[in-house]
This record gives C-alpha cells, structure tokens and sequence, in this order.
C-alpha cells in the first residue's frame, strides 16, 4: 500500500467527523478520537542469516486520529520510534540503532468498558541506522509490513496505561539511496508498556 493511498483512506476514516459535531449531545458518546501515547519496549532487530541477535530497546511517540463507531474505532497513526542496541556490537551484524519513522499506519479498536484492544497495520516507513557502514555510507531499510496489538487498560479520565507488541518486517534496503530487495527480511519486534493520553 502506498502512501497516496494511505492517505486517502486516513481522509475517508476522518471525513465523517468534519460533518459532525466532536461529541454527541444525546449520549456524550465522542465522535471524534485523538490520542497520543509514549511506550517503552524491548526486543530485537535481525536478519535470519545474523551470526547474533541485537537486543533492542525502544522509545515510542505515537499520535492517532480517527472516529468512534459504536464500541469500535478506526483511525490512522503516526509514530516515531528511536531505537537502541544494548547487546554487544557483533562486527558481523553492525550496530541496529536507529530511528524508525512510521508515517501512517491503519488502525482499529474494540472498545469494553474497562479495557480496549487495538490493532494497527504497519505498510509504510523507515528504519535509518545511526551509524554508517564500514565504508562510510547511510544505510536505511525500506518497504515494512507488519503490526502493532495493543492491549489499553481504561483506569483514569485520560492518561490510560497499556501494553503492546508489535513486529514489523522490512524487505528492501538502502545504501546511499541505492536499493537492494533483501532475500531474507530485517524484522524489528518488540514488547512493553506505555500510555495513552486522550483529547
């Protein structure tokens, strides 16, 4: 899916609130969905054919946007991840920190009373290493599919906490903007918990 086409269904996802108020006068039910979240997680970024496995730890920022449909939401998201080695730097392998921009991602909740579950399905972004190659060149890895399962815990007003994991695979990578189809997958999975913070 390309992101013209993300961007045409973000428009579709969110044009029903433009033709609506935010909040229903009759239920106090909302309309309109904006949240932010920030999530700390763990996990791994790795090739099949790595020697060793990077262990990963995550920062995530995320806003999303969308539309309350009965006890289900659908929306779109952005979200910036910065990403750090913490195992021991395998020359084989090289250093997998980086930053991992997904522009926009998909996403549908089921919304209970006391916990709700989301689903986002990652078809857009970027995984750029902080550092260069041996031969000093920027390295980046293209073309993700993938997915985020959150699990969100409705205790407070507003700032709700939650949990998640999410796995995403990458199939072409880049060096100084030239682009190779990898035979095997770089897959970045990871797990943790953060929270959200509703508008």
């Amino acid at each position: 899916m390309n992101f013209v086409l993300c961007k045409f269904i973000f428009l579709i996802l969110i044009l029903p609130c433009l033709c609506f108020s935010a909040e229903s006068k009759s239920s106090g039910h909302k309309l309109l969905l904006l949240d932010a979240n920030a999530l700390f997680g763990w996990g791994s970024s790795k090739i099949a054919t790595d020697s060793s496995i990077p262990s990963i730890g995550s920062f995530n920022l995320g806003l999303n946007a969308g539309v309350n449909i009965k006890k289900f939401s659908l929306g779109a998201s952005y979200d910036y991840r910065i990403l750090t080695q913490y195992s021991s730097i395998d020359p084989t392998v090289g250093n997998r920190r980086g930053n991992l921009i997904t522009p926009l991602s998909v996403f549908v909740r089921l919304n209970f009373e006391k916990i709700r579950f989301g689903l986002s399905l990652v078809t857009s972004g970027t995984y750029e290493m902080t550092d260069k190659t041996s031969t000093g060149q920027s390295l980046s890895y293209l073309n993700p599919s993938g997915f985020r399962f959150e699990i969100i815990l409705k205790k407070f007003p507003r700032a709700t906490p939650m949990f998640f994991y999410e796995t995403i695979g990458f199939s072409t990578k880049s060096v100084d903007g030239v682009q190779t189809t990898l035979s095997d997958k770089l897959t970045y999975s990871s797990f943790g918990v953060g929270a959200k913070y509703e508008f």
